[in-house]
């Protein structure tokens, strides 16, 4: 399956955080799946994962990787929600 891509490049922080959560909750009430999210924020690509795992959400970041200069890819997963 592939991920749905959330391209937040021209975003700061808190905007990060708040449209990858709304389209998380969007993508677990659909069954769940993976989300793409490309930031070219580098705080956003430390907070974003910080905040999710401060939060004790349901949402698991498998991978944060630079995808040259300032610009990073976030994976996480989002569960179907039963």
């Amino acid at each position: 399956m592939e991920p749905e891509i959330l391209d937040l490049r021209g975003e700061k922080c808190p905007d990060t955080f708040i449209y990858t959560k709304v389209k998380l909750e969007e993508i677990a009430q659909s069954g769940g799946g993976i989300l793409k999210v490309i930031v070219d924020y580098p705080i956003a690509a430390e907070s974003i994962p910080r905040s999710l795992k401060e939060e004790k959400s349901k949402y698991r970041v498998l991978e944060v990787k630079n995808v040259g200069g300032n610009t990073y890819e976030l994976l996480i997963e989002a569960s179907g929600e039963g």
